[in-house]
């Protein structure tokens, strides 16, 4: 049986390492400093008008949080179901949920957009339990697909923020 006991050499090397690495021009994404990180402080999302807006919303303002700043986030939220599990005798015992988000950042009082994009997002749900089970099952899916899309989102802004 192989075991790694950490030398000295080991850790001296280690020591030696962490400045390059350090040094390298890597930052994290989410420091206050950083572009995503200034671009998200100045984010407020629009008023939900829907169930599946409004858990997008929350989670969006769960993961920046609820600010006043001077950049809205505008989005459009699509969901739609299909049957994905069906049985020789036609019976659907499983549904597919997709999600979309076609969102873009713009200054408040209106003008061009700063950043714009698209995301996607799937989740799935069993319909084999009785009805009241199955209609909670798929609000639940529902759910699920609002708190994904605001979470890709949010990457996607960070990422283009980054990279701007």
């Amino acid at each position: 049986m192989w075991s790694f006991k950490p030398s000295r050499r080991a850790f001296v090397l280690g020591a030696a390492i962490l400045p390059l690495v350090a040094a390298c021009g890597f930052q994290p994404v989410l420091a206050p400093q950083s572009a995503s990180g200034q671009l998200l402080s100045r984010l407020s999302v629009r008023e939900p008008g829907s169930a599946s807006e409004y858990v997008f919303a929350e989670r969006m303002e769960e993961r920046i949080g609820r600010n006043a700043g001077d950049l809205q986030l505008n989005y459009s939220i699509s969901i739609g179901q299909s049957a994905s599990g069906i049985t020789r005798s036609q019976v659907t015992n499983r549904y597919m949920v997709t999600g979309r988000v076609t969102f873009s950042v713009a200054p408040v009082g209106g003008g061009e957009a700063l950043y714009s994009g698209v995301v996607t997002a799937f989740t799935g749900y069993s319909a084999t339990g009785s009805t009241v089970a199955t209609q909670a099952a798929s609000r639940d899916a529902e759910e699920r697909i609002a708190i994904q899309l605001a979470d890709q989102t949010i990457s996607r802004l960070m990422a283009e923020a980054n990279l701007k």
